[in-house]
Formats: C-alpha cells, structure tokens, sequence
C-alpha cells in the first residue's frame, strides 16, 4: 500500500557515510525548514538581507528551505539565511526568512541504512508479465511487445514510495500488536507510524511489518519487498506503481466493467522514462514497463497522481539532507511533486486542492497541474495484438 501523505521522511543512499544505521556527525547535518506563507498564491518575500525592502525571490509554503549562514537580529526580528533544500530543483540565491516564517523539520540523525544494499534490479521483463502464457524467448518478447498496442490513459504526477526502515525511525520500543490484539514484536512508535504511511517496513532485527488497515494493527510477512493492493499481488522496487484505481477506470473505457478487480495487475508504459534511457541498478536502463499492482489514499493518490515504489531508495523528500532524497529515477531526471507545488495552504498542513477539472481548463492556476507541468508523466496501457490488457505475474 502506498502512503497516504508525502509529507514524511523519506531516505536514501548515502555512499561514503556513516557505518549502517550509526548517527552522522550532527555538525554535518544541514538545519531544513518548511517555510510558512498561508493563504499567498503569489508567495511570500526572502529578502537580500535582515530588515531590508529588497526581495531576492518568493517562496510558496511548504518549501523546503535549508540554512546556509548564521542568523542575524534586527531589534526583536531574528532572520536565517536560506536556500532551497530540493535535489530536484537549483538551491537558488541566498536569502534571508524571518524565524516566525520557518517550521523546523526534525529528522533522524541517520544516513543510511544497510537495507539499502539489497538488490534492487528491477525484474526483467521477460520474467515479469504474461506475454504468452508460456514461457518465451526474449526475441518473442520483443517481437510481442512490438506487435502490441499502447492506449493513452491520461497524463499524471508521479511521487515515490518505499519500504519504512526503523534504521532512520528509532525510539523507545512499543509493542507491535496484531488484528486480534496480540503482540507479535516490540519496535519504535515513530517506526510504526512509517509502516502506517508507507504499507510495509522491515524493523531493526529484520522482522517485516505490514499495516493491516485498522490503526495500530499490524501483521508479519516474509516476501521480498511487500504487499500489493490484494489479489496476492506483491510490489516490486522500480516495476510497481500504486494508482487511484476508480480514478484511472474512467479512462480506460477499452476495459469492459472496469474496476480494481479487473484493473489491478495492468502492465502500463511511461514513455519519458523509457526517452531518458535512465540507468537502473544492475546497470540495465529502464525500459519504460511498469505494473499497476498498488494503490493509496484516494484523497492524496487522486486519478492524475501516481506513486511509484523504489524499493529502500529515497523518495526526494526535501525535508532531509540531500544524501537521503535521491533514487535512481530522480537521478535519470524524473521529477517528484513537492509539498510546494500546492501554492495556497489554509493553514500549516492544509492545502487547497483544485477541483481537477477546472485545472485541466486552465481555471485553477494554484496546485501541481499548472505549477509543475514539467513534472507530468504520459501513462500508457499495454494491449495484446488482440486487444486484451497485458497483465503482469503475482510472484514473478
């Protein structure tokens, strides 16, 4: 299951770190901060030094900002200087914030974890989908793919999603209960609290916990990465996606009674990946294939949002040190939705969503659609020369 909220703390490789799951030397660690600017489509100002009139550039709220100097006071005013803290995106000139206009976010002193060396070479095709209902050749599985039909389903805003690691969430340990109550393990709450967002996470003895859809109820599994959405589908790092099911079925009209049950499985293609020729681990490029196997809150992976699984990689979180946002796919220049691609927030954590189809008129000017058009990715449906969809194996 894909999280519910982009807004936690996602991690990534750090080559050259610290030893496995060790704090780094604190004096190392950048101070990050989500800036502050409600009800402001326009943003709001960061200025070329304490108390002056001069406006380097704006910032939206949620922006992720770190510090790059000391502070200063100008009579009860305290100021930090900043830059922008994305990897996605250029730090940009420094400027100077109000402290009231920064949110400090907190993060594990942490930068990686040895869960991250795990093989994350995605699944070769040829393994991976039902192409002929028997095993074939890779010369059949290209001249298969050739001879078959991709359907535009809509264009979408891709975020990342991953495993939670108790390496980069430790605490005070809570016991671990199952449906029926019964404890089954003893891990960090702030742990837990991951495995709720992300679906699944492998605690720091290497049990693997999945979240089992009441709150504070968890279960025990043993597969290679985790869960699907049911139907014994599993996820698998840089093949998965996790999709608004009943959101994507009114596009796909080439389904007959579409719906999860039928949709869920459905082998897709991202032709801006596949463009790219993006480097994979294993060191095969990506070939633009993925698979439709996992979903998410429908109030945050809506019909037009996709989020994609990268095994133990970062996600590009901007709330935390750059060695922890990347994955391969960020590296290759696929760009994530940021919490700043919401230009208006009501309040600290309460964004304005625009209704999608006054976004899509050009209406509604103050979320991701008209901000980050950049990031858009094509999704595409894979049919057989027959024209049925192409699906992918439960347990390649």
């Amino acid at each position: 299951m894909a999280p519910a909220l982009f807004l936690i703390l996602l991690c990534s490789p750090a080559p050259g770190g610290p030893a496995q799951g060790q704090p780094a030397d604190s004096s190392a660690l950048p101070e990050i901060y989500k800036g502050r600017c409600l009800n402001r489509a326009e943003g709001c100002p960061c200025f070329e030094k304490p108390g002056s009139a001069s406006v380097v550039r704006r910032f939206n709220h949620a922006e992720a900002l770190r510090r790059s100097g000391d502070s200063e006071s100008t009579g009860t005013q305290k100021w930090i200087p900043v830059v922008r803290n994305s990897i996605i995106a250029e730090p940009g000139p420094e400027c100077y914030v109000e402290t009231k206009n920064l949110i400090p976010m907190e993060y594990s002193p942490v930068l990686e974890s040895h869960h991250q060396t795990l093989d994350h070479t995605p699944i070769p095709l040829i393994d991976f989908i039902d192409f002929l209902g028997k095993p074939g050749s890779t010369a059949d599985l290209r001249e298969f793919l050739n001879s078959s039909r991709k359907t535009n389903i809509r264009k979408v805003w891709p975020t990342f999603y991953h495993l939670a690691m108790e390496d980069f969430h430790p605490g005070k340990k809570v016991p671990v209960l199952d449906v029926a109550g019964k404890i089954i393990g003893h891990a960090s709450h702030e742990f837990l609290q991951q495995v709720r967002w992300e679906g699944s996470g492998v605690a720091l003895d290497g049990t693997k916990y999945h979240y089992s859809g009441r709150p504070g109820r968890y279960e025990k599994y043993n597969l290679r990465w985790g869960f699907g959405a049911g139907y014994n589908y599993q996820v698998f790092a840089y093949r998965t996606i996790a999709v608004n099911f009943a959101g994507l079925c009114r596009h796909l009209p080439q389904i007959r009674g579409c719906n999860k049950a039928r949709l869920i499985g459905l082998l897709v293609y991202i032709p801006e990946i596949a463009d790219r020729k993006i480097r994979m681990p294993g060191g095969d490029v990506h070939d633009g294939y993925f698979c439709i196997t996992d979903t998410g809150s429908p109030y945050y992976i809506r019909e037009d949002r996709i989020d994609m699984f990268v095994g133990t990689h970062g996600g590009g979180n901007p709330y935390l040190p750059a060695q922890r946002q990347g994955n391969a796919l960020i590296e290759g220049g696929i760009k994530n939705l940021v919490p700043s691609d919401w230009q208006v927030w009501t309040e600290d954590n309460k964004r304005v969503w625009c209704d999608l189809s006054l976004a899509e008129a050009g209406k509604c000017t103050i979320d991701y659609r008209n901000t980050a058009p950049e990031k858009a990715l094509t999704l595409q449906a894979v049919f057989d020369p027959q024209g049925a969809p192409v699906r992918c194996k439960k347990n390649p």
